[in-house]
């Protein structure tokens, strides 16, 4: 009677999609993922995650350091010391308006018709979308994050943090102004790192022509830049 009630209650295969949300929430409820679970002289150890970027859904890679942070805060979460992982997203500044101009082009419109502060009310939207979706995801991968402590890298504190910080680097003559080559983006108007930079080859014309030379010779030269010989002072072989 006992087999036949058991065996009729209990699934023949792990339902995982059922119990792992289960089992979190119950960790989450319980205070097992904040710091304040360990003794009061615990010793602190705290992970503050790397951020991803919200311009959308995470990798393979995220699921790796994940998985590896997860391990570290959890084993010295056992051992007794007040453990925090600090979770947070980061609203990746030129990728993001990238995606919401891209958005606003789909509509039929653009940053300059929508004007300054529609544009801002719609990146800030975007961004709660697409920063929920990634929490859900770490949430599903069983990040044992402190949620109440979530940070975005646009919060007011980081973003004073960010700024006094550049003003004491600045005041120490650490962070100086100067003539230097930058990748220039004319539709941002603003210059862009090299990890935004895709760089493809293309085909283009090679120019040959001759500068002449003491003794009625030449010396062939070829560019594909023409436009640059009027500056031309000297040529080295």
């Amino acid at each position: 009677m006992m087999k036949a009630a058991a065996e009729k209650n209990m699934p023949r295969n792990f339902d995982f999609a059922q119990v792992e949300p289960r089992v979190y929430d119950w960790w989450q409820e319980n205070g097992w993922f904040k710091p304040e679970s360990a003794d009061a002289d615990a010793e602190p150890y705290v992970i503050s995650m790397p951020p991803p970027n919200v311009t959308g859904s995470l990798h393979i890679g995220h699921a790796l350091f994940t998985a590896l942070e997860d391990l570290m805060i959890r084993y010295e979460r056992m051992r007794g010391k007040a453990a925090l992982w600090l979770p947070g997203t980061d609203h990746a500044g030129i990728a993001t308006q990238l995606q919401v101009e891209k958005m606003l082009r789909d509509e039929g419109t653009s940053r300059e018709e929508v004007g300054y502060e529609e544009f801002l009310h719609r990146t800030w939207a975007w961004k709660e979308e697409q920063g929920g979706t990634i929490i859900r995801q770490l949430r599903r991968l069983g990040a044992s994050c402190d949620w109440d402590r979530e940070r975005f890298t646009l919060d007011d504190g980081l973003s004073s943090a960010v700024i006094q910080a550049f003003i004491t680097l600045w005041e120490q003559g650490l962070i100086y102004r100067g003539p230097r080559l930058v990748n220039w983006s004319p539709g941002l108007q603003t210059a862009v790192s090299d990890l935004e930079v895709e760089s493809s080859e293309e085909e283009v014309t090679l120019y040959y022509f001759r500068y002449p030379v003491e003794g009625g010779d030449h010396l062939p030269v070829a560019t594909t830049r023409p436009e640059t010989i009027l500056g031309d002072t000297a040529v080295a072989v």
